[in-house]
């Protein structure tokens, strides 16, 4: 017969005081703490079976976010939110008589994140883009929507939200604006800097190194999407794996298969499809 051994007893103080240690840790993080802490929650969508779709979802696979309530009014729902304290809006983008963008404006004290619902892939969507804030496309996607959650948990107490609301607001009103302000989001931050500064992007795998004068933010989307977004204020893709501000060119060399020299001395290469573009920049 087997023998089963058993810990001795000096083993538990052990794992008793790595218990405490780790329950200190947490205490003593605001993030750590931010995760344990239930997320309250409201939902303002004129659809009542999108709010009945989306509030199911949250209940079964968002176990730590309390809906406070659920509004296919949009002016009932902004008064609930301008009297009480939440941490989290689920709010859609297109509504009779008052939008979701309108609807933001019209609220007090913004101290909370905001998740956009919408059915159309292409409304607001390049103003959410530029400002760094999450939206979910209907019909929501489980895993979407734990990831957008996640996002929201994972911020420090000190939110950006109402610094990314002027960003989206300003790219809502002026679109071909040529210095539009960009949310640059990282793990450790969200840095908003004016699409001027950007002298160039360099694609890295899923990721983008975005260049300013002096220094780089590596930036957790792709080149495609900062093309997407940055073209219609004088940006250029030059290659496979550059983007360029075109105010920040200062010389296209023919030698070596042909670059351009950028304001910081830096050099970018022009791939061979792309040099008749470039050369009707100068």
């Amino acid at each position: 017969m087997e023998t089963i051994q058993t810990s001795p007893a000096s083993t538990f103080p052990r794992i008793a005081s790595s218990w405490a240690e780790n329950e200190n840790e947490w205490q003593n993080d605001p993030v750590k703490t931010y995760l344990r802490k239930v997320i309250k929650a409201v939902i303002i969508d004129d659809e009542d079976h999108s709010i009945e779709t989306l509030e199911w979802k949250i209940r079964n696979y968002c176990s730590d976010i309390e809906i406070l309530g659920t509004f296919s009014s949009p002016m009932e729902g902004l008064d609930f939110v301008n009297s009480n304290q939440i941490d989290l809006l689920f709010l859609d983008i297109e509504m009779p008589l008052l939008s979701g963008f309108d609807l933001l404006q019209k609220i007090e004290n913004i101290s909370f994140d905001v998740i956009f619902t919408t059915a159309y892939d292409e409304y607001g969507i390049r103003a959410i883009k530029f400002s760094a804030l999450d939206y979910l496309l209907k019909p929501v996607e489980i895993q979407e929507l734990e990831n957008a959650v996640e996002k929201c948990r994972s911020k420090k107490v000190n939110s950006t939200v109402p610094a990314q609301l002027e960003v989206l607001f300003e790219s809502l009103q002026f679109p071909r604006n040529t210095n539009q302000k960009i949310a640059l989001s990282t793990k450790e931050s969200i840095e908003l800097v004016n699409s001027r500064d950007i002298i160039y992007c360099e694609s890295d795998n899923n990721y983008t190194t975005v260049y300013m004068e002096g220094r780089k933010k590596l930036i957790s989307k792709t080149l495609k999407e900062f093309e997407e977004l940055l073209v219609p204020h004088n940006f250029f893709r030059t290659h496979q794996s550059y983007l360029v501000n075109i105010d920040h060119i200062r010389e296209y060399v023919r030698q070596d298969g042909g670059y351009l020299v950028m304001s910081n001395q830096k050099s970018v290469p022009v791939s061979r499809n792309k040099k008749e573009g470039v050369l009707k920049l100068f």
